[in-house]
């Protein structure tokens, strides 16, 4: 699913962790665009809050997706 990124404006940045997990969806595939879109407009802070694709996490990668995509070291033992 594509669409226009939405992101909203908030007073001031985000800056603890949990905050930003919840006022974003770091795995949209969208997510490059709104953090384009709130440079390019100079906000000091914003939030996914009213996208349609902020509850989705079908994107989120899971611990399974990394052991299974991990490079093997030179002699094949880990």
């Amino acid at each position: 699913m594509s669409i226009t990124p939405c992101p909203s404006p908030l007073p001031s940045a985000l800056r603890d962790e949990r905050t930003v997990e919840v006022q974003r969806n770091l795995f949209c595939p969208n997510y490059d665009g709104c953090l384009h879109l709130a440079v390019k407009r100079s906000w000091d802070g914003w939030t996914c809050r009213h996208c349609p694709l902020l509850g989705q996490r079908e994107f989120e990668p899971r611990a399974r997706d990394f052991a299974e995509s991990r490079r093997r070291s030179q002699s094949g033992q880990d």
